[in-house]
């Protein structure tokens, strides 16, 4: 879900070339390279979009604007593809050779809505990892009462020891500091309110996650949205799973309310709608930071609109403009 703020302070502007990858999502690239070809002119000028594609994808576009540069790939990454097969054997695709720009500098991020395993296991085999971070994480904030919470880890892995998420809290920390919280708050995903609640690992976790000062203990799903934290503590595997229910129960109540609204329904409630259709829906909102990685690697939804893809680019741009890694890499060392 798409929360109201994702500012960061700025730190300026410099060259910022950015890659797309149009591949290995359910979105035909034909159809998200439609809108990305007039929104690329749109953008500041110190902004090159990198767009990666398959045979026959930039045909029809034999004089790029100029702040496209078109990249044909010769292998694609599936959905159902083996993320470690598929990196090994495919080095020439869209995922492979757009995070090799990454660590060689050619590129400041890289956004993909393709296939997940695979994008996450290419940027830790290619990147190194942020100081005390063993794994990454994939965050993404979600709108509260109160303000947006940073929910991490959303899907990254879905095995972990205590000492992970424990990681996964210096991070979330370090990337709502540099949004403009001072000090945030800490919350642990778990089945009850209590220490001993959940699983060993959750319980070992709690214990770890005590000794910082931010944590304010365990909290269950249905109290997250009321805002009383700042960052949301879990695994990959529960955490993606709470992040597609909260979307699906999004989708409906927003549907419904649309189907209400067509038969009879004033101007402004239907701007109240379309605004909270922006916000919530989930094939409409950024992506996904894969946060511990030296890198800025942002990843969409795989059945992800057009619109989802150019607000990925919108934040991952921002990221860069603002210094957010060097800015996180402090907030870690110190």
């Amino acid at each position: 879900m798409q929360g109201k703020n994702n500012h960061f302070p700025s730190q300026g502007t410099t060259d910022c070339p950015i890659g797309v990858d149009l591949l290995g999502s359910d979105t035909p690239p034909e159809d998200l390279l439609r809108e990305i070809v007039p929104f690329a002119q749109t953008l500041p000028t110190h902004v090159k979009l990198h767009v990666f594609g398959a045979h026959g994808l930039f045909f029809g576009y034999s004089s790029p604007p100029p702040h496209l540069i078109f990249h044909e790939v010769t292998e694609v990454i599936s959905m159902d593809d083996d993320p470690l097969k598929a990196i090994r054997r495919k080095k020439n695709s869209s995922i492979c050779i757009g995070i090799k720009m990454l660590k060689e500098g050619k590129l400041n991020a890289f956004v993909s809505a393709g296939n997940t395993g695979a994008l996450m296991a290419c940027a830790k085999l290619q990147l190194s990892m942020l100081p005390g971070i063993a794994r990454p994480a994939l965050l993404t904030l979600l709108p509260t009462r109160e303000q947006d919470i940073a929910v991490l880890d959303v899907g990254a892995n879905t095995c972990f020891k205590s000492e992970h998420l424990l990681q996964f809290a210096a991070m979330g920390i370090a990337y709502q500091k540099n949004r403009g919280i001072v000090a945030p708050k800490v919350g642990l995903l778990n089945i009850g309110a209590e220490a001993q609640k959940g699983t060993p690992e959750l319980r070992e976790a709690h214990g770890l996650l005590s000794t910082m000062d931010a944590f304010v203990g365990n909290i269950e799903a249905r109290d997250v949205f009321q805002g009383k934290i700042d960052v949301l503590v879990t695994d990959g595997f529960t955490g993606n799973i709470f992040l597609k229910t909260a979307e699906g129960i999004a989708a409906v109540i927003l549907d419904q309310l649309e189907e209400i609204a067509q038969e009879e329904c004033s101007p402004h409630l239907k701007g109240v709608l379309a605004e909270m259709r922006h916000r919530l829906h989930y094939a409409e909102y950024p992506g996904a930071l894969l946060c511990g990685v030296d890198g800025i690697v942002m990843k969409c939804h795989g059945n992800s609109s057009p619109q989802s893809m150019k607000h990925t680019i919108t934040s991952a741009i921002r990221l860069v403009d603002h210094g957010f890694l060097e800015r996180v890499k402090r907030q870690l060392l110190s």
